[in-house]
């Protein structure tokens, strides 16, 4: 295959940017009662060309649920990424101006302490639900900017194509603005300074993806979940205060955000990190409970005496 050939191969492939385009382009014209049908055909198309992905979320199904044989980690599987596909096409709306997303919140009283925390704090959240799309309407509720750290995407074109929406909701919320992991060292220093600054990080908290740093921590007897160290790490050098949040999709356009109180990190020890273990927690027992809504698709999770 020419060098051109590949190309569009690769811009047509799971991380590429075409499949975004035409879904932008079709959702334009498309007639909300022919949503269902859009989503049917992309959900099964991501499914069958994704099998590095599909194998992930069976392989982290699998450890979290031990119990369940082939075929029901197969069917969750599929539904895992309708759930996930179903949020790319409500971004996609709320980005083309033809739909609207209903909110609620959980928490309202955890939400509005941490609003009004006059130092700069820590949301920790989750790959659910629609990251940029909550993180850029609450931003406007806490009176300072809120930064959101996202991971690059795989493809440059894809890439050029998010950051061009990224900076065009940026303006529409003048208090959101997003940040890359993209390696190295300065992004920490970069947020220590937001932080001590008296602003709002909001970071993802599993995902381990790129050459990041990582740490594997017990969240249940005899099951580890591999985490990246960089966040919980980002918390105890600023001593900045920690709140879970987490976006949940219930249904057509409809999402709920759930808050935790403020996440209680035990004193450092030497030789040790006894913070690990309630940071992981406050992660997987939200996963656990809201599956269906954890797009996580790489293998993060092993149980101990589980297949290899």
């Amino acid at each position: 295959m020419s060098g051109k050939g590949r190309s569009w191969c690769r811009r047509a492939g799971v991380f590429g940017d075409l499949p975004t385009r035409l879904l932008r382009r079709g959702l334009r014209s498309l007639p909300w009662f022919l949503e269902p049908v859009l989503l049917a055909g992309w959900v099964t198309l991501f499914f069958g060309l994704a099998g590095p992905q599909r194998r992930a979320v069976m392989a982290n199904l699998g450890a979290m649920f031990p119990s369940w044989g082939w075929l029901r980690r197969f069917t969750g599987a599929y539904r895992v990424v309708w759930n996930f596909s179903a949020t790319l096409v409500d971004a996609a709306r709320v980005e083309t101006g033809t739909g609207e997303m209903d909110w609620a919140i959980d928490g309202i009283a955890d939400f509005e302490e941490m609003a009004a925390t006059p130092e700069g704090c820590i949301i920790l959240t989750a790959h659910m639900g629609n990251y940029d799309m909550a993180a850029s309407l609450f931003s406007e509720e806490f009176g300072r900017t809120v930064f959101a750290v996202r991971a690059p995407e795989r493809e440059p074109e894809l890439q050029k194509l998010k950051e061009a929406e990224l900076r065009r909701k940026e303006k529409q919320h003048p208090r959101f603005r997003t940040l890359y992991n993209a390696g190295g060292e300065m992004l920490g220093v970069e947020l220590a300074r937001i932080l001590r600054e008296g602003d709002v990080v909001a970071i993802q908290g599993d995902r381990v993806v790129f050459e990041v740093s990582e740490m594997e921590v017990e969240v249940e007897p005899g099951l580890k979940m591999r985490l990246p160290r960089g966040p919980l790490m980002l918390a105890r050098i600023t001593g900045a205060p920690v709140y879970p949040l987490f976006i949940l999709r219930e249904g057509w356009r409809r999402y709920r955000v759930k808050v935790f109180p403020k996440l209680e990190l035990p004193p450092r020890q030497r030789g040790s990190e006894p913070a690990a273990e309630p940071w992981a927690r406050s992660i997987y027992q939200v996963a656990k409970s809201h599956w269906a809504d954890w797009a996580v698709f790489e293998e993060i999770l092993k149980r101990k005496g589980g297949p290899a």
